[in-house]
Order: C-alpha cells, then sequence, then structure tokens
C-alpha cells in the first residue's frame, strides 16, 4: 500500500503542484469528517449511558422520594404512657384509617421513663412530633424552651373553647399562650376498700382526727393502711402537699407553691413531722421509699392495704385485677378546711414547634380526634378524666363523674406541676431524707427554701 500510495502521489505531483495540493485538502477533509463523525457518535452514547443510570437512580432513590411526595402522606411519631396503650392503640388505629395519608408511629413509656426520655430528647433536639406530658412546670419547660408549637390561634379558629373546660384550657398554658392539645383533668381523691370499712365499722372521716384514728385501727386489725412507693418522688409527694394544705390552708399553700412564701415555714415543718410520724408507726410498708408506685398499689386491689391517694385511673386497675371499681370508695383528704380543695393537674399533647409544618398539621388533627367527643365517649370506660366540657358517665370507671362532682368546692395545683422542677427535686429529696431520719423536718423546710431562693436568683 506504501508503494502504491507513493506512486499516486508521484503522478500528482507530475500533473502539477495545484492538482496536487487539492488533492492533499480533500484527504484532510475526509480525515475531518471520519473524526467528527466519531466524536458525533462517541457523544450520542455517552448521552444514551447517563440517560439510563441516572433513570435506574432516580428509580432507586430521589423516585422514591418524588413518589412519597406525590401522595401526600406525612409520618408523625407520638410518645405516649404505656398505661394508656388498651384505649389509645385502637384510637390512633381508627385515625389512621379515617386518615390514610398519615402514618403515626407511637412509643409507649412508663411515667418516669417518659420524662427522662422527654428531657434527653430536648436537650439533643430529637423530640418526637407529638408528645404526652403535663401541665405546670412539668409541661412548661418545652414551651418556655421554645420547642413547642403555638396553639392559640388553632384553639381560636377551632373553637376549642366550646368543647374543653375552661380549667384545662388554662392549665395548658404558658405565658398566656396555649402549648398543647388538653387531653384529662385529672383530681385525687383517697380510695378505699368498701368490705374493709365495713369490716371494721368505718365511715368515710369527715375530720383530720377522725382519719388518724382510723389508720390507727386499720393497722391494728393487720392491714398496712397506705399504698405509696416512694420511688420517683411523686407518689408520696401526694401525701406531703395534702398534708401542707391542712397545716398551712388554702391561701398560705398557694404562695408557698407561688414562691411569694417562704418554705421554711412551721407549717411545712409540721407536714415533714407528720410524714415522719405515720412512717414511724408503719403506716406505710416497710421500704416504701425504694418501691415503685405500681407495685406499692397492687395490694390495695385485693384489699391488703387501705388507701391509695390517686385519681379515677385506678377503676381501670381495679378492673384489670379482677375487682369491681364499686367495691372501692373514695372521698377527699380531711384537712379540716372550711372548703376541702382536690389536688388537681391537666394532662396535653404537646407539639413539636422545630417539626415540619405538614407533620404539625396531622398532628393537630391527631390530637384533636383522641379528645373529641365522639371518641372520648367511645372510649369512656377506659379513657380517665376527659379535659371536655361534657361527656357520658362510666360504668367501668364510676369514680370518674363522682370525683368531677367533688370538684365544687375547688382544687389547688398539684406540686410537681406548680413548682419549678429544681424545686420539686428537693421537695423529693427533703421527703426521703425526713422518713430515713438524715433530716430533721425543719430541715427539709431550710433545704426546700434554698432551693427557692437559689431558682429564683437564677443560679
Amino acid at each position: 500500500m506504501t508503494v502504491s500510495f507513493s506512486l499516486k502521489l508521484e503522478r500528482g505531483k507530475l500533473n502539477s503542484s495545484k492538482t496536487n495540493s487539492d488533492y492533499c485538502s480533500k484527504i484532510n477533509r475526509g480525515n475531518e469528517r471520519m473524526r467528527n463523525k466519531r466524536l458525533t457518535l462517541l457523544l450520542a452514547v455517552t448521552m444514551v449511558l447517563v440517560f439510563v443510570l441516572s433513570a435506574c437512580g432516580s428509580e432507586e432513590g430521589d423516585g422514591k422520594a418524588a413518589s412519597a411526595a406525590d401522595t401526600g402522606e406525612t409520618t408523625i411519631s407520638l410518645w405516649i404512657l404505656n398505661d394508656q396503650a388498651a384505649y389509645l392503640t385502637p384510637i390512633i388505629e381508627s385515625f389512621q384509617q379515617d386518615n390514610p395519608a398519615i402514618h403515626v408511629e407511637a412509643t409507649f413509656y412508663g411515667t418516669d421513663p417518659l420524662k427522662e426520655s422527654l428531657k434527653v430528647a430536648a436537650s439533643s433536639k430529637t423530640l418526637p412530633t407529638m408528645w404526652f406530658t403535663w401541665g405546670g412546670s412539668l409541661g412548661s419547660f418545652y414551651p418556655e424552651n421554645g420547642l413547642t408549637l403555638d396553639l392559640t390561634a388553632t384553639a381560636a379558629s377551632h373553637n376549642w373553647a366550646d368543647i374543653y373546660n375552661s380549667a384545662a384550657l388554662d392549665m395548658v398554658k404558658y405565658d398566656d399562650k396555649i402549648s398543647g392539645v388538653p387531653f384529662h383533668v385529672a383530681s385525687l381523691g383517697i380510695f378505699y376498700p368498701k368490705e374493709l370499712y365495713a369490716k371494721l365499722n368505718l365511715n368515710p372521716p369527715t375530720s383530720f382526727a377522725e382519719f388518724e384514728q382510723q389508720m390507727e385501727k386499720v393497722k391494728e386489725s393487720g392491714i398496712t393502711p397506705f399504698a405509696v412507693g416512694g420511688k420517683g418522688g411523686w407518689d408520696v409527694m401526694r401525701w406531703t402537699e395534702q398534708l401542707i394544705e391542712h397545716f398551712a390552708g388554702p391561701e398560705l399553700h398557694d404562695r408557698l407553691n407561688a414562691l411569694e412564701a417562704s418554705w421554711a415555714d412551721p407549717a411545712v415543718e409540721k407536714s415533714f413531722e407528720k410524714l415522719k410520724e405515720w412512717a414511724d408507726k408503719d403506716y406505710f410498708e416497710k421500704g416504701f421509699i425504694t418501691l415503685d408506685p405500681l407495685e406499692a398499689v397492687t395490694p390495695l386491689y385485693q384489699q391488703e392495704r387501705a388507701y391509695a391517694l390517686t385519681g379515677s385511673w385506678i377503676d381501670l386497675n381495679f378492673s384489670a385485677a379482677g375487682s369491681a371499681p364499686e367495691t372501692f370508695g373514695v372521698f377527699k383528704f380531711p384537712n379540716d378546711q372550711p372548703k376541702v380543695r382536690m389536688s388537681s393537674f391537666t394532662e396535653m399533647f404537646q407539639i413539636n414547634g422545630s417539626a415540619d409544618a405538614k407533620e404539625q398539621e396531622a398532628a393537630v388533627k391527631l390530637g384533636e380526634y383522641i379528645t373529641s367527643p365522639d371518641i372520648v365517649n367511645q372510649y369512656i370506660d377506659e379513657y380517665g378524666s376527659p379535659a371536655l366540657k361534657e361527656f357520658t358517665s362510666s360504668k367501668q370507671s364510676p369514680h370518674t363523674s363522682e370525683m368531677a362532682e367533688m370538684l365544687g368546692d375547688g382544687s389547688f395545683l398539684i406540686s410537681d406541676q406548680a413548682l419549678p422542677q429544681a424545686v420539686v427535686q428537693k421537695l423529693f429529696e427533703a421527703q426521703d431524707a425526713v422518713v430515713l431520719g438524715e433530716w430533721t423536718p425543719a430541715q427539709a423546710a431550710q433545704e426546700i427554701q434554698k432551693a427557692v431562693e437559689t431558682y429564683k436568683s437564677g443560679n
């Protein structure tokens, strides 16, 4: 081929230099066209490959997200108490059936584990979309730190004032803004076995002195009077605050809770003295300070204890234990005041202020669904004490309506919601220290006041 090519060039060269130049130009143009064709083909193949690969990647990754977005589906996380699972589980399932585009991932906790988990999640900015909590200082922690959705406008536009009772709406407020969907409004009374009272020929006491006489009679019969567990502090606190209401009276008690009066007060000392006296008389179970409240109350179901200071939700526990709720009575702590107030509190659902707007909307919808009159009345036998203006009476929980009527003389906010949490923890510590003989009642009162002063100073 080389010889032939050379000969052709030589022949062209012999003909003329112009002809030779034209010929070479033609060859160069031909080579350039070939290169352009190859480049065009290569680019075309590359584009096809890129399209195919991106299409595959879209189907496996972004395509899924786009598909989910197109469907309008939303997933919200919910943290609630495990003792509410019996009725909240079917309610949530019903909600999802009525709202198929909303998926609810519910996690159930015990009382103290929920409190701890929420605090940890708050500090790490990993709160769920919606969570169960209490009113007062327990629930106010979250709006105080800018973690909740302000529901004031929602309450107005959705006419919450026509649905929930005014006390419930007031108790879910922080800084005059509604911080949660009202769930329950509960009050505490002293539950007792009617059969035991009949056996001992007793009637509900009408004075503090009579109540103490009955405790002694119960103890002499071989029954430990109080079903109380000290673990966590809040169960013992229920009795402590009732003693403060008795010795201090409503006005001073409210001032103490508002941190407007000194806790180093004789009335507070007397309250701790009485708590210590009852413990020394073995009115509480041995080692009750470390006992879980849920374990401590169990003997009451079998009438092996005489008293539990709790709410109407205990009716469900009676039934679960095989005891009829109507075989138990309830009376207000006889504090010798002209009007016997009951310790009360609210429970609510708060919504994450940092959640996606679509998730927040779904959470509001779920909260309103769970607390709606239709749902409440459908599950009233298990529901507890609704925060509604009106609801049907429960045959399975007969004490719900009875205790609601008892509130006629008023109520005071339960201590672990009324007080700042730093002060609450010192109150819990003081209770344990007095019962164990580590602090005198006077020292306990002084230590609580120190915690108050520290809190007020901001240190």
